[in-house]
């Protein structure tokens, strides 16, 4: 596993515009395939706020293409066309939805605009930590499209997850690979999608933390950089309406101890017309000392960061993952997060996020999800209905395994929970060896 330090210091700011790029960073010779990548720190800082910002001069540099041809800015720049550059990874989600969106730009603009990809750090690989945590962070969307490789060890080994890439997306720009000690991504994020526009003078014109994240439109950067009317840089009111539903059977995530619990759902604009600008805060926070949690909308925060803004464009939507970091003993916790609309404060939702780690035989059954169980969270009494376990016995324990209630299931059960505190417990049902949780609020 790799080394992970906390980096407890933000890299230095330009504070005096010039009209030249400042010294050299980073590589005058071709890595070898055989090269260490250097130690990786982890950031839990702004990725807005880090690198260079708009008004200032950049860094010259000189990084290699995969096949060993070597690119120095300063060269790209004399030839009289302004540089766009977008940091990206394969283990981004958020870079991998934004592909279509920069072959669009590159392709818009070809000819005027000279567009890289510069490829670093690994922002959510399978063993190793994320930068972005320091917790191994691998995400349900990597999960769930395969997209699961560990941090590179050496620079070849980075080439070859490019490759991996390639086999899988087409991406119009050619892609840079930062250097083995990783100079280009400490030195201009750290960040796993920002994006550079750079005028010919080597000073920012447009600084995105988030290649293209709403409501910043990098085609209205290029399009005042070049005079141009691309059609793309539109501007629309922020006075929608949304909704917020669970795309998950329910607000519940199960696992293991030390798992990543995931717990999904979508957030929609309802209006044709207006974006929606909507703040997503933990509101509280009830969950046990080594357990940890993170936002993922738009983009994924670290654990650190408890409310964020997000911009949904008109008749768009927008998914969010609410995860759970767990400890090394079963246990369980919630978190109640709002999402609140910002120019609408009457468009509020609340919503309740829980995670329950158990020992390995004590994740529900597939066939056990066939019961219906509501409302669940209650106050005082819950439905359970279910023909395949007609006669068995049920027992109701709390989170020390005790037996709190025991009855036989009928057809339909009615089961009451006055007597019971708040809290979270678990329906056994006899010839089952893994239970169903139940929340009485």
């Amino acid at each position: 596993m790799k080394k992970i330090f906390l980096l407890s210091f933000l890299l230095p700011f330009i504070c005096i515009a010039q009209s030249s790029l400042l010294p050299h960073i980073g590589l005058y010779n071709p890595p070898l395939n055989s090269d260490p990548i250097c130690t990786i720190p982890v950031y839990t800082g702004e990725m807005d706020t880090s690198g260079y910002s708009e008004g200032n001069p950049v860094p010259d540099f000189t990084l290699y293409k995969t096949n060993g041809d070597s690119v120095r800015l300063s060269d790209e720049l004399a030839l009289g066309k302004p540089v766009l550059l977008v940091g990206g990874n394969y283990t981004c989600p958020i870079f991998r939805q934004k592909i279509v969106e920069l072959n669009n730009i590159a392709s818009y603009y070809s000819g005027q605009l000279k567009v890289y990809v510069v490829y670093g750090v690994e922002a959510h690989p399978i063993v190793d930590p994320s930068p972005y945590s320091g917790f191994v962070w691998t995400t349900s969307q990597n999960n769930n499209e395969g997209v699961l490789y560990e941090q590179p060890d050496t620079y070849g080994e980075r080439i070859e997850l490019i490759d991996s890439l390639r086999a899988n997306y087409n991406i119009v720009p050619e892609i840079l690979v930062d250097g083995p000690c990783n100079q280009w991504w400490l030195n201009f994020g750290p960040a796993p999608n920002n994006a550079y526009l750079i005028d010919t003078n080597g000073i920012v014109r447009a600084k995105q933390g988030w290649f293209q994240r709403a409501p910043e439109n990098l085609w209205c950067d290029i399009d005042s950089l070049f005079g141009t009317n691309s059609g793309n840089c539109t501007t629309v009111g922020n006075n929608g309406y949304f909704n917020f539903s669970l795309t998950d059977i329910d607000s519940t995530a199960y696992g293991v101890p030390t798992d990543v619990l995931a717990i999904h759902s979508v957030l929609r604009n309802l209006s044709s017309t207006d974006n929606v600008e909507i703040n997503i805060s933990k509101q509280f926070i009830n969950i046990p000392v080594d357990w940890s949690t993170a936002l993922c909308g738009d983009i994924c925060y670290a654990p650190t960061v408890n409310s964020t803004n997000v911009t949904i464009a008109p008749s768009d939507s927008l998914n969010f993952t609410f995860y759970f970091y767990t400890g090394a003993s079963a246990d369980s916790g919630y978190v109640k997060v709002r999402f609140k609309n910002l120019n609408a404060p009457v468009n509020t939702v609340n919503q309740r996020f829980f995670g329950v780690t158990l020992d390995p035989l004590g994740i529900p059954d597939d066939n056990i999800s066939t019961l219906s169980i509501y409302p669940n969270p209650a106050h005082d009494n819950i439905t359970i209905l279910s023909d395949l376990f007609i006669g068995k016995n049920y027992s109701v324990l709390d989170n020390s395994t005790r037996v709190l209630i025991r009855g036989t299931l009928q057809n339909k059960t009615e089961l009451p929970l006055e007597n019971l505190s708040k809290g979270i417990y678990y329906l056994m049902i006899d010839g089952q060896t893994k239970p169903y949780k139940i929340i009485k609020q």
